[in-house]
């Protein structure tokens, strides 16, 4: 084998490095958990790029950015095929599609940094590699509807480097993550010069150090006492979801949890546990929403809205009980929930049966939602990956809620994906949440991102715990959101004139 890889032409060996860099990515995220894999893949795709032109950069990093998110995000074939009722070629289409979108991120910077940076300089590896990565993922979570899975940040939401998600979210998280990569590498480059290793070990643990002590500081606090919750995870597979004979037999069944959980002060059902109008099903909230008053509860559940007025359909929660409201969900997933480019793509109609599939999203000024006296910040499933939702609600918000049904995809990786990036966003501003899903991954995460009571996957569960409202901000929430963007363009701007 290593006659064999000896004699390869180089440009194919590099080829092989970059592939394996990135399919090894993936170890380094939920449900793994191999956190170090990241620095690991990284430093392999800095080995490649130190040899390449930038042509050669931009095809070895599209070869890792696909490999990368053929592993990371293959879950996509499974909900399309299996769940969207797709014919086989176009799942598989789909998601190649997908994977060679993504893969053009990580080609891009690739050509940028050595077209625009040709010189193996410190800075190179230690600022304008780690910056340059930051920026494209940032980029991906909005550019053509954003696709904010998989960042670098959030496979280190355990490792000590997660504090700095309370300055910077999960971008300045990924910057340390790169810029310990390109730490590690610019030593292996001058691995015979004690000083700089010294020093460069010394700047290694100074990040990483300060990351630990951020993440133990408490930037914010708990007001008041702390209250019990359920979470009311009802199993109902797919195929009965959507069965109208079956909605009686869905309904009696979150009823009957409910009324036996009743010492909750809130109560939340997963994404479309109601999966009809509230108004056809309207007697039904109403006795719900009597036993709730009276025990002083409020009930939250994930349920489609139409709005006569506006002709238009919303993926929503509804609450009720001690408090009444709806939220419109504000960030859709494309295919999923809307088809995108309809005039383009309407003939994907004829082969994806999703129900539900043509909502609407809800404006950005929406009424308040509560629970009892607690302003939330509500979420329905794709939308808690979006680092600015978050922000849009802090930091009145004393209590995070996402609903979602994550049985689109099966029993994949997808879940603890979920339930990682869901994490991340409480670490960043320091408030408790409830993750209510459909089959799991049911969970009430504290205001330090650490999961305080988890639910298994595919059971009927009840999960409670007690959880409280937080006030106060995280220097994210305060003044890390407006910064970490222009410093790490400053790295980028400051670089190319050293380069000059």
């Amino acid at each position: 084998m290593w006659k064999l890889l000896k004699n390869l032409n180089p440009k194919i060996y590099l080829g092989i490095v970059a592939l394996f860099g990135g399919a090894i990515l993936p170890l380094a995220f939920a449900p793994f958990g191999y956190y170090l894999v990241a620095e690991v893949s990284l430093v392999l795709l800095l080995f490649v790029w130190f040899w390449s032109s930038p042509k050669l950069a931009f095809w070895y990093g599209w070869l890792f950015g696909a490999a990368f998110f053929s592993g990371g995000i293959y879950w996509v074939y499974i909900s399309i095929r299996y769940f969207g009722n797709a014919p086989v070629i176009l799942a598989i289409a789909i998601l190649a599609l997908l994977v060679a979108l993504m893969g053009l991120y990580t080609a891009v910077q690739g050509y940028l940094l050595n077209h625009f940076y040709p010189e193996n300089r410190w800075y190179k590896f230690l600022l304008v590699f780690p910056a340059s990565f930051v920026v494209l993922e940032w980029i991906r979570g909005w550019f053509l509807s954003g696709f904010p899975w998989l960042f670098l940040g959030y496979g280190h939401i355990d490792s000590p480097l997660s504090g700095w998600a309370t300055i910077f979210g999960v971008y300045g998280v990924s910057f340390f993550v790169a810029q310990t990569a390109g730490a590690v590498f610019w030593m292996f480059c001058n691995r015979k010069n004690k000083m700089i290793l010294a020093v460069l070990m010394l700047f290694i643990a100074i990040i990483w150090g300060m990351g630990a002590v951020f993440a133990r500081i408490d930037w914010t606090k708990q007001y008041g006492d702390l209250l019990e919750v359920s979470l009311i995870q009802g199993n109902t597979p797919q195929e009965q979801k959507w069965n109208p004979n079956e909605l009686p037999s869905i309904l009696n069944q979150y009823s009957f949890l409910t009324a036996k959980n009743l010492t909750s002060k809130i109560i939340v059902w997963p994404e479309a546990a109601i999966p009809v109008f509230p108004e056809e099903v309207s007697q039904y909230l109403k006795s719900i929403s009597m036993m709730a008053k009276k025990n002083k509860i409020t009930i939250l559940s994930g349920v489609p809205f139409y709005d006569k007025k506006d002709d238009r359909y919303y993926n929503g929660i509804i609450s009720f009980g001690a408090k009444e409201g709806r939220y419109y969900k504000r960030h859709l997933l494309p295919f999923g929930e809307y088809l995108p480019l309809k005039g383009f793509l309407s003939w994907l109609r004829e082969f994806l049966i999703i129900p539900m599939s043509d909502f609407s999203s809800g404006s950005k000024n929406q009424p308040d939602l509560f629970a009892g006296d607690i302003l939330l910040a509500p979420f329905i499933c794709y939308e808690v990956a979006y680092p600015a939702l978050a922000l849009d609600y802090l930091p009145k918000a004393g209590l995070l809620v996402t609903v979602s049904d994550d049985s689109w995809f099966g029993e994949s990786i997808a879940l603890a994906q979920h339930l990682e990036i869901s994490r991340m966003r409480s670490l960043e501003v320091g408030r408790y949440q409830l993750i209510s899903t459909n089959t799991g991954i049911s969970a009430i995460v504290d205001a330090k991102g650490k999961v305080i009571a988890e639910a298994p996957e595919f059971k009927q569960v009840v999960l409670k715990s007690k959880v409280g409202n937080f006030v106060g901000r995280t220097p994210w929430v305060a003044f890390g959101r407006f910064l970490w963007l222009p410093i790490f363009l400053f790295f980028l701007l400051w670089a190319r004139r050293m380069n000059k």
